[in-house]
């Protein structure tokens, strides 16, 4: 008996241990396989956490590079400033001012490129700690976790009879799958969040169908990791996991990096503006120092082909810069490319044609009109202000950013870099949002996307009413069920607030969808029946009843006929007494709870603390603030270009100002191709013409058509009226006083037909030599009294013996030659010069003086363009001649500039009245001396052209004025 006892008992004591060891393999094997799976989730948090620092890393060093080249470009540019602004040339003028304006847009850009920079990186680091610190964590196993996974003999006991004395698996056959090698299973298809690419997508990459293989490019930017996963799946190495895109925290990534994906891509923008904007100096420097700098510059710097090939040069930079970044259409590229090239070429014609002008008219001292006049730089200059004004706004419009694509500018290579999972382009697809993971809604739907996405439906105020009520009572539904309110309610009203607010979550979930579609985009996926939410809209001082459709996003106006319908008044009144009841409806704490329960880490700062729009729309508005700057300086520029004269006169290529009616050029037959009028003079009744070159004296007829020559000058009869102006003939010169009769050279002289006899006044100014006409001998010479102040004349006419009265009264001491001499001294006085018996020319009486007390228009100080040193530029009178008619005294004035002018004074009134004041043509050395050609035939004048032109023939002009008083 004992024998089968202890048989019995060593029997089940062996089934007994091995039940135990049993349970103890098991108990290894169920801990082991934990602490595995712990693991796995510890490095698969720590895979996440290294996504978020390749997200991020992609902005940091794009953002620490642009605040550095922007600090360059404007340290560049400033240095421009100070060293290139003093030896800029002033000439044309208006190229300075459109230097100023590329110069300083450069360095607003640069400074805005910095520091958006600046923003940004702070912006991303701030995004990525609070990720890293609140959100993407490792799921480190607590201390309650690891005793979960434990096993203790308890547990082996208190598994009863049946547990110590299991028998083995022996009528289990042996299961040879679990000794065979696994094969590879597709994990990332049987997870699947987001369709593949249907056929069409993909022969949209085929080559050759140019019209949509951009976009299907984008469009198949979210299928990126799943058709890689496909491609790469095979039997070697079991194929890579799931993209990083499918899971939850991308999806929270994607809305934080709305807060700094702004601010690189408009920084980039800002440093390619920069960047085109100092090429613009460089160009415009290039112009002004190669082209405008004139030979009389200190250091000759005069290189045409160097400037143009500048110009060149910076404008295809220019346009090879945008045509990098810009990710547009050809339309547009087309326009951007054009406005950016058409102005600095306009410019540079203009500057061209301004430098020509320049060069022809030899710095203000030859006549500019005769080849370029001087309305062609300048409308050119305009027509280029205007070309960068349409520029930054062409620039505006494309940098413009789009709701579909998160605010981003998306026609810009730089941003599409940064959208590596196809987040933000204006071809995301809906898809990406319904299939994916449930906390990829909440991340992708931020209030502020959704309502800027929906600003240009009608009933977008509905809509917006609607969306907020749901939402706030859904919020109120979620702070009621929490567990220290739900213990106040019984358990039926606890489940129903459940079951109420999990539909209304659906609801809300289902209209954000349809919210956040682009617009166009039909929702056909959801084929279920119409959900409705009931809310009020108040139109003006009247409330109207809508219903909102959830699954389409539709508003309705009449109660529809199908589908369920929550009535959010109804409800959120009853929800007011519940809380009432339970005691909520005077204390603020749960309105506190509610906000802290929504508040989150990863919101987007507002732009200010009083305004809800995000800061993300903050880089693209300092960058319109920017442009508009821009555009009002080229406006301003514009304006001054425009109506300023000083942009459209220039003194070393002056356009003419003269009278044209007033002023015509008297054919004559000059003596010999070199003729160089040095003065001139005629007879009292205006007809012989007395007029010098540099060494001998000329004398001609003038003669009206009309008039007989054959007639003495008393009997010619003019066929027309004599006060109107006639033609004049040819004036044709013969020589009457040869240079071997003349002793000393002239500047000036004055003849007395009816005594036949010439003054003429030496180059000092300081004394007349007479000569006879008659003989060709010199009578005498006449010096200067010792009475007069200043002893230098600057021009004499010679009056007859009507004028000469005056200078032989009773006791004057003056002899009585028949003759008076009106002269101009080199202080700006014209005087009376009578004859003495000691050979002198006694002044008699001041006639008019110019002089003032207070500067006048008379002296001015100029500022040589060349090279930018100032001078006194004063008139000086070379030419009298008093006319008996009127009693006027006229006066021929030059200034050192080489600018002439006629001016007529009236000597009866006290000190002298200014009657009227002609402009001479430009470019022209004036000589001394005016011919009166009788009652309305005006005057006489002779001119010479600078000799330093290249010319086949005379360079001598006579000049007719009329002038109309």
């Amino acid at each position: 008996m004992e024998i089968p006892v202890v048989a019995s008992a060593g029997a089940a004591a062996s089934v007994y241990y091995y039940n135990l060891d049993r349970f103890k393999f098991d108990a290894e094997q169920r801990q082991t396989c934990i602490y595995q799976v712990q693991s796995m989730r510890l490095a698969q948090w720590g895979l996440f956490r290294e996504d978020v620092h390749d997200v991020f890393g992609l902005s940091t060093s794009s953002m620490d590079n642009y605040i550095l080249v922007g600090a360059l470009v404007v340290t560049a540019v400033m240095n421009f400033i100070f060293v290139g602004y003093p030896a800029f040339p002033p000439e044309p003028r208006w190229l300075l001012p459109m230097w100023n304006n590329t110069v300083f847009a450069c360095i607003t850009f640069g400074m805005l490129c910095v520091w958006l920079g600046m923003h940004g990186s702070i912006s991303q680091r701030s995004a990525k700690v609070k990720i890293l610190t609140q959100a993407v964590r490792p799921p480190v196993p607590t201390l309650k976790d690891v005793q979960d996974a434990t096993r203790e003999q308890e547990n082996f006991e208190a598994g009863g009879t049946g547990r110590f004395f299991q028998p083995p698996a022996f009528i289990v056959p042996f299961d040879t799958e679990m000794e065979s090698v696994p094969s590879v299973q597709n994990t990332a298809s049987a997870n699947r969040t987001v369709p593949f690419p249907s056929a069409q997508q993909r022969k949209g990459r085929v080559k050759g169908a140019k019209k949509t293989a951009a976009v299907d490019w984008l469009a198949d930017a979210p299928y990126a990791g799943e058709e890689v996963l496909h491609h790469l799946e095979n039997s070697d190495n079991g194929g890579p996991g799931r993209s990083a895109v499918m899971h939850s925290h991308f999806w929270m990534l994607r809305r934080v990096q709305r807060g700094y994906c702004c601010f690189d891509a408009y920084a980039r923008i800002c440093l390619l503006v920069a960047c085109q904007q100092m090429l613009m100096v460089c160009c415009y420097y290039s112009l002004g120092h190669f082209m405008s700098k004139m030979d009389h510059w200190p250091v000759r710097g005069q290189n045409p082909g160097a400037a143009w090939l500048s110009l060149l040069a910076g404008a295809f930079s220019s346009a090879t810069l945008f045509r990098l970044d810009l990710f547009c259409s050809i339309q547009e590229r087309r326009l951007v490319n054009l406005t950016l090239l058409l102005p600095p070429f306009f410019a540079g014609i203009a500057i061209h044609l301004s430098a020509a002008r320049t060069n022809h008219g030899a710095g203000g001292i030859k006549p500019c009109d005769q080849v370029i006049p001087a309305w062609l730089p300048w409308a050119l200059a305009l027509i280029a202000c205007l070309g960068h004004m349409v520029w930054i706004c062409v620039i505006l419009r494309v940098a413009s950013p789009l709701i579909e694509g998160s605010g981003l500018p998306l026609n810009f290579r730089s941003t599409i870099y940064l959208d590596i999972f196809g987040w933000h382009n204006r071809h995301f697809s809906a898809a990406a949002v319904r299939n994916s993971v449930a906390a990829a809604h909440h991340w992708e739907n931020p209030e502020g996307v959704l309502y800027e996405s929906i600003k240009k439906r009608p009933d977008r105020q509905c809509l917006i009413t609607a969306h907020k009520e749901a939402k706030r009572i859904s919020n109120t539904l979620g702070q009621l069920l929490r567990s220290e309110v739900a213990k106040e309610m019984s358990r039926e009203e606890s489940d129903d607030l459940k079951q109420l607010h999990y539909t209304m979550e659906d609801r809300i979930q289902e209209l954000e969808t349809q919210m956040c579609l682009p617009p166009g985009r039909s929702s056909d996926w959801d084929q279920r029946g119409p959900a409705w939410l009931q809310s009020t809209y108040l139109d003006g001082t009247s409330e109207e009843v809508c219903w909102v459709n959830c699954r389409a996003a539709q508003v309705s106006w009449q109660m529809p006929e199908v589908g369920q319908i929550i009535d959010m008044k109804r409800l959120s009144t009853s929800l007011e007494e519940l809380k009432a009841r339970l005691g909520f409806g005077s204390f603020d704490r749960f309105q506190v709870s509610t906000l802290a329960e929504e508040s989150l880490p990863f919101e987007l700062m507002p732009e200010n603390p009083d305004l809800e729009s995000s800061s993300s729309r903050m880089p693209w508005k300092c960058v319109q603030l920017a442009a508009w700057a821009q555009l009002a300086a080229w406006l301003l520029t514009t304006g001054f270009i425009l109506f300023s004269p000083k942009y459209y006169d220039s003194s070393v290529a002056p356009r003419e100002m003269f009278d044209r009616t007033a002023l015509h050029r008297v054919q004559t037959d000059w003596a010999h191709e070199h003729f160089r009028p040095s003065a001139l003079s005629c007879s009292d009744d205006g007809r012989q013409l007395m007029l010098g070159d540099q060494f001998q004296i000329y004398t001609g007829k003038l003669e009206f058509y009309g008039h007989h020559e054959d007639e003495s000058d008393a009997e010619m009869v003019p066929e027309h009226d004599p006060l109107k102006p006639a033609q004049l003939r040819t004036v044709t010169l013969k020589v009457d006083m040869p240079t071997s009769t003349l002793h000393r050279s002239w500047k000036s002289f004055g003849f007395l037909s009816r005594r036949r006899m010439l003054l003429l006044l030496n180059q000092h100014g300081t004394a007349l030599e007479e000569y006879s006409l008659r003989s060709h001998k010199h009578v005498r010479s006449w010096t200067l009294s010792p009475t007069l102040p200043f002893k230098r004349l600057e021009g004499i006419f010679v009056a007859g013996p009507e004028e000469s009265a005056q200078c032989v009264s009773e006791g004057s001491g003056f002899s009585d030659r028949g003759w008076i001499v009106f002269a101009s001294t080199d202080s700006g006085q014209v005087v009376t010069l009578c004859p003495t018996f000691r050979n002198e020319l006694h002044p008699l009486d001041m006639v008019i003086s110019l002089r003032r007390r207070k500067a006048a228009r008379e002296v001015v100080e100029v500022v040589d363009s060349h090279t930018g040193t100032a001078k006194a530029s004063s008139l000086k009178i070379i030419s009298v001649l008093p006319d008996p008619r009127t009693g006027y005294l006229w006066l021929l004035q030059t200034n050192t500039e080489g600018l002439a002018e006629v001016a007529a004074w009236d000597p009866a009134h006290y000190r002298g009245e200014e009657v009227g004041r002609w402009v001479l043509p430009s470019g022209r050395w004036w000589v001394s001396g005016m011919c009166n050609l009788g009652e309305g035939q005006g005057f006489l004048l002779a001119a010479a052209v600078d000799t330093n032109r290249e010319s086949t023939g005379s360079t001598a002009e006579l000049w007719r004025f009329n002038p109309k008083l």
